[in-house]
């Protein structure tokens, strides 16, 4: 893993959110996201394995049960899994 540096691009996020991102990448344990595709389009995700690689964000993602890549500015919000 890179590290968990916060990171200028997910400037949306709450310091709280920030810090709950940087805990998953450096303990390696699941959040939930809710990402905005570029289309527009919201879901709620839960990841895990996380990979902090500014601006992206390399993962598993539970709702595809495959490894995805999100881009940090896209990431609205970060709570504990559901």
């Amino acid at each position: 893993m890179t590290g968990s540096r916060p990171n200028a691009s997910a400037t949306q996020l709450s310091h709280a959110d920030v810090r709950q991102r940087a805990h998953a990448v450096d303990d390696g344990t699941a959040i939930t996201i809710e990402y905005v595709a570029t289309t527009g389009s919201r879901t709620i995700r839960t990841v895990s394995g996380l990979d902090l690689d500014p601006p992206y964000l390399y993962t598993w993602c539970h709702l595809r049960n495959a490894e995805r890549v999100f881009t940090l500015s896209r990431i609205h919000g970060v709570m504990p899994p559901a």
